[in-house]
């Protein structure tokens, strides 16, 4: 009986106890709301000083960063463009089933993965500006041929092989031109606007892609009717909705091939790196580039020639298999191939 009595007082005091606890804790809450109103305008405020100082951090990089973002807007939209018409393409205009306007946007895609594993050493050879005009050289000659063509032999050349190469002599090779143009303290927010100017490419690129087809589909009622036959399909050929939109990404093609041909074989030497140089290059030698758009006076940076690495294809692909880091890179890459042709197909 006395244990009872004494576990009978206990619980009054413990739910008193937890009362005030609880009244406690609703007290602060309260309390803390306005200033849980004020902490989030700050973190606002904050987040835009930080937007407003990484472009203050880009004001002094040269030209070729603007370049770069310049060409990634224009090929973004060129592939997005064209992504979203393909599979429609192949079947309106050269009357493929679905299985195999399918299966070659899928193979389209692998091979772009395929063959920037492989040439990389053409990279490190010719550099960030040579591979960029071969690239969107070629990539305007692929579209080109693709708009006018009515063969499905040309077409699937274009398609699996001048056009996937093209494509990864661009997005990488942009990607490395990005981390030359930068230095250790504006490189994460210009990487970041770098694929913030990819995403704005796919956005315009959809709005442009429902203007064009709903313009020429209209214009087309009553005109011509689907053509289901390969045969027939291939034998003509007229300015569809599918190849206006071609069209709008060779006119971006085009545009990129001018911009690429004034990109320079430069990169950012930072105060940091000039002095942990064993070797720096001497005023006389070192050929700076004196050109007025490069004469900032910024002391923490140097703009300077960049020269690409000098050595056969052999030999540059043994130094890199030797890298654990690599190796792994290389396992996923084939793991997600065929997971990223199923999901392009779907």
């Amino acid at each position: 009986m006395h244990s009872r009595r004494r576990s009978v007082v206990a619980i009054p005091l413990s739910d008193s106890i937890s009362h005030r606890h609880y009244s406690n804790n609703k007290h602060k809450t309260m309390s803390s709301q306005p200033s849980t109103g004020m902490s989030i305008s700050t973190m606002i405020r904050q987040q835009l000083t930080k937007v407003a100082s990484g472009f203050t951090s880009l004001s002094n990089s040269p030209p070729e960063l603007h370049k770069a973002y310049l060409l990634k807007f224009l090929d973004s939209y060129a592939y997005f463009s064209f992504s979203l018409v393909f599979t429609l393409f192949l079947s309106d205009d050269f009357g493929m089933s679905d299985i195999q306007a399918g299966t070659i946007y899928g193979a389209w895609g692998a091979l772009i993965t395929i063959f920037g594993l492989f040439t990389g050493t053409v990279i490190d050879n010719l550099g960030v500006a040579k591979c960029l005009r071969i690239g969107f050289v070629l990539s305007f000659m692929s579209r080109v041929v693709i708009l006018t063509c009515t063969s499905r032999e040309v077409l699937l050349a274009c398609l699996l092989i001048t056009l996937p190469f093209s494509n990864c002599l661009g997005i990488p090779v942009l990607t490395v031109g990005i981390r030359r143009y930068t230095n250790e303290e504006n490189r994460g927010f210009a990487f970041g606007l770098f694929y913030v100017v990819m995403n704005v490419g796919a956005l315009v690129a959809g709005p442009l892609v429902d203007v064009l087809t709903v313009y020429y589909n209209e214009k087309a009622d009553g005109d011509n009717e689907i053509i289901a036959d390969a045969a027939t399909a291939s034998s003509s050929w007229t300015m569809t909705s599918n190849r206006a939109i071609i069209l709008s990404g060779v006119v971006a093609n085009f545009i990129a091939v001018i911009v690429a041909f004034t990109v320079r074989e430069i990169k950012v030497d930072s105060a940091d790196s000039a002095k942990q140089s064993p070797k720096p290059m001497k005023p006389s030698t070192s050929s700076l580039l004196s050109s007025a758009d490069d004469s900032e006076n910024n002391p923490g940076s140097t703009f300077s020639k960049f020269r690409p690495l000098q050595g056969s294809s052999y030999e540059i692909l043994s130094d890199t298999w030797k890298s654990p880091n690599f190796r792994r890179y290389l396992v996923l890459c084939l793991l997600t191939i065929n997971v990223r042709m199923v999901f392009r197909h779907m």
